[in-house]
């Protein structure tokens, strides 16, 4: 597998199987997850369940399929590409949902988060092009000496981690609503 496919799948296998846990956790964290697919108000009303079951079992496919990869390189392939069906339509979804002006809490890796926004169009649109990535470079040559392999594990791995936590990263360099002291004038 080359190097830069091994790098994605680690990155998204971090991504997906963070989405997964916060999903299936609980019945409640999906019960919380199917009641933010409603609030988006993109389905109808009979489709929300069965499309909330179909995603939250679709998460720990990915996640299989990707770490099978280095198994076998047409499991790496088929977890790309759903991984990547699966972030396009994360990606329409969210973007419908802000151009719409709706105020829905993103569930995508099950905690409280914030509104949906521009941060998780953009968030989505990155992974997807991970995903796009990982499967045009899936078929490359190896990825060479395991410490390339290594490193491009622990690079993809960290950087599913801050996907995850792009929200809380965001939220550090906003500048502060809270009122702050006046200055006294000499």
């Amino acid at each position: 597998m080359h190097i830069l496919a091994v790098a994605c799948a680690s990155c998204l296998a971090v991504v997906f199987g963070a989405a997964a846990l916060g999903k299936i956790r609980s019945r409640a964290a999906f019960s919380r997850f199917a009641q933010s697919l409603t609030t988006m108000d993109l389905l109808p009303a009979g489709w929300v369940r069965p499309c909330a079951v179909l995603v939250a079992g679709s998460e720990p496919a990915v996640l299989l399929l990707l770490l099978t990869s280095p198994l076998t390189a047409s499991a790496g392939l088929a977890g790309f590409v759903l991984a990547a069906g699966l972030l396009l339509a994360f990606t329409a979804g969210a973007a419908l949902t802000v151009v719409r002006g709706v105020r829905a809490v993103c569930r995508c890796f099950g905690a409280a988060g914030s509104p949906m926004g521009r941060l998780h169009v953009l968030r989505n649109g990155v992974l997807t092009l991970i995903a796009a990535g990982g499967a045009l470079s899936s078929g490359g040559a190896g990825a060479g000496a395991p410490a390339y392999g290594a490193v491009a594990v622990a690079g993809g791995a960290v950087v599913g981690a801050l996907m995850t936590r792009l929200e809380d990263l965001a939220a550090l360099f906003r500048p502060s609503t809270a009122a702050r002291p006046e200055r006294a004038r000499d």
